[in-house]
């Protein structure tokens, strides 16, 4: 590609420290950054980000369509809740500007058993408009796994022992 990839990050608390840093590491550049939290609609995403200013500030829900309107990012990351109800709204303006996206959203990793109607509904606007939405999720599956690992290794010392 001859150009960097466009990004705008969606929600910019903790979770978005992480995602704008790897936005950076990986060659890509922040046009935009949205949130709700009064505190940081107006501060540097540089500021969020603990680094030096990046000149890009953060913008009320608002004015997120605007923003993007004019910066045409070519991708969105949505790292705000948790249910696909709650990032239906981003997703659908995503969908609507025709911007790719991808959320953290743990029900968005496979929202068309939970809420068909939402899913449906984000899924036909980005065919119209000829974008990607995804759902990667933050799987509480891995944390359930996890502790099941380190239980099932610990019970045969524990049987090695009595």
């Amino acid at each position: 590609m001859d150009r960097k990839i466009k990004v705008v990050q969606y929600g910019a608390g903790k979770m978005s420290v992480y995602t704008m840093r790897y936005v950076y590491e990986k060659g890509a550049e922040i046009v935009g950054a949205i949130d709700v939290n009064p505190e940081v609609i107006g501060k540097d995403i540089g500021e969020i980000m603990g680094v030096e200013n990046k000149g890009v500030k953060v913008v009320s829900l608002e004015e997120a369509e605007n923003m993007m309107r004019e910066t045409k990012p070519d991708v969105a990351i949505v790292t705000t809740m948790s249910l696909i109800s709650d990032v239906e709204e981003a997703l659908m303006l995503c969908a609507k500007l025709g911007v790719n996206a991808i959320t953290t959203c743990e029900e968005a990793f496979y929202p068309a058993n939970s809420n068909p109607g939402v899913t449906k509904k984000i899924d036909d606007m980005a065919k119209q408009t000829n974008c990607t939405i995804t759902g990667s999720g933050y799987q509480d599956i891995y944390w359930g796994q996890l502790i099941s690992s380190i239980a099932g290794s610990t019970q045969t010392e524990a049987l090695a022992i009595m």
